[in-house]
């Protein structure tokens, strides 16, 4: 499927799981995303991401920490 320029969502809360816990000093480095520890100590980094191209400088500060992402999540309004 292809979409124009005018049709692409953008401004997504993403749920991105990483496995181990991450520090929380690190909120800072991922530009205002909410870092939340679970309980199977993992750690959810969550919040809107406003493109692509964001989520993938998301993607590329969790390699640069040599972290594992586990899933990402993208909510849609009202999840």
């Amino acid at each position: 499927m292809f979409y124009s320029i005018g049709t692409m969502k953008e401004h997504i809360h993403y749920l991105i799981k990483i496995k181990n816990h991450l520090n929380t000093h690190w909120g800072d480095w991922f530009d205002g995303l909410t870092i939340t520890k679970t309980a199977d100590g993992n750690t959810i980094l969550s919040g809107v991401i406003v493109d692509q191209a964001a989520l993938h400088s998301v993607f590329k500060k969790i390699r640069d920490l040599g972290l594992t992402i586990i899933s990402v999540n993208p909510q849609e309004k009202g999840e």
